[in-house]
């Protein structure tokens, strides 16, 4: 039986992350929780967009860029992953790919009612996946969708790993270079809200494995498609996936190759090669409506 949890605002991500630190040492299940989390009438801060668009490279406008979208998700998914029922530790996961579905513009003055639910368990080569899946409407219409696919390391679920993914070929056009600056990670988090240590401060990153503080995967994506916000199509599905973690201070190489109405991206580091993040943009059809 579903169980539903509703909200009447989004829920502080930092108290959520603390619950989820208590919570981690007692998390021994290996199913899904059949829980949805809704938000019903979420309005936009404008202050916050204004400073999200600063952080992320877009441009001020009525229309809220796609990724800024993840923001206002990004609690709901916290607060299914932070509780009880979930069977892996919030603190320590990755964020392996993401893909939102712009299915019209949206206005900064719309009310949006919010969805999300855990789903699709499997295995995968460091642990086990799961996909966060969210639905967002305006009046009953689902103007936006996105599914964030999250690694729990070290984690074992019934099934077959699928081997390493293939990267496709790469776009070869000439890209630009980005400084990415060493405290990108919290001005990120002050806009968003994500506040998981590893983004913060070199010790909490160091205590969670990385050598240092890294850049959010959804930072890269956002400033990505800040980059191209001039000549998207207004339907269109974004789809990223996150290589290896920018390190920062950083330099990376951004490189957007357009074939007819969609992109291809690459984010590269600019003295490795290294490979950050690829991504496309395909344009969908109009939507017909009978």
């Amino acid at each position: 039986m579903t169980r539903t949890v509703e909200l009447s605002s989004a829920p502080s991500l930092g108290p959520l992350f603390a619950q989820a630190v208590v919570r981690a040492p007692f998390r021994k299940g290996r199913e899904l929780p059949d829980l949805v989390v809704r938000q019903a009438g979420a309005s936009v801060d404008r202050d916050q967009l204004a400073a999200y668009d600063d952080v992320c490279g877009f441009a001020l406008r009525d229309t809220l860029p796609a990724t800024f979208i993840h923001v206002l998700v990004f609690p709901l998914q916290t607060r299914v992953m932070a509780d009880a029922a979930f069977p892996f530790p919030l603190v320590g996961s990755v964020h392996l790919t993401n893909t939102i579905v712009q299915r019209r513009p949206v206005l900064a003055g719309e009310l949006l009612d919010i969805e999300v639910r855990a789903t699709d368990l499997r295995p995968h080569f460091r642990g086990a996946q799961v996909d966060l899946v969210a639905e967002v409407s305006v009046a009953g219409e689902a103007v936006w969708q996105e599914v964030s696919t999250y690694l729990f390391r070290g984690q074992k679920v019934a099934g077959t790993a699928p081997l390493r993914s293939v990267d496709p070929q790469l776009p070869t056009a000439a890209g630009a270079l980005w400084r990415v600056p060493g405290d990108i990670g919290r001005r990120y988090a002050a806009v968003a809200g994500d506040v998981n240590p590893i983004h913060l401060h070199p010790l909490g990153a160091k205590a969670l494995g990385f050598p240092t503080t890294i850049a959010h995967g959804m930072w890269s994506a956002s400033h990505a498609l800040g980059a191209l916000a001039n000549r998207l199509p207004d339907r269109f599905t974004y789809t990223v996936e996150f290589k290896k973690p920018i390190l920062i201070p950083s330099s990376v190489n951004f490189v957007a190759q357009q074939r007819d109405s969609s992109w291809d991206l690459v984010l590269t580091n600019a003295r490795k090669g290294t490979v950050h993040m690829i991504g496309s943009i395909r344009a969908q059809a109009p939507i017909t409506i009978s």
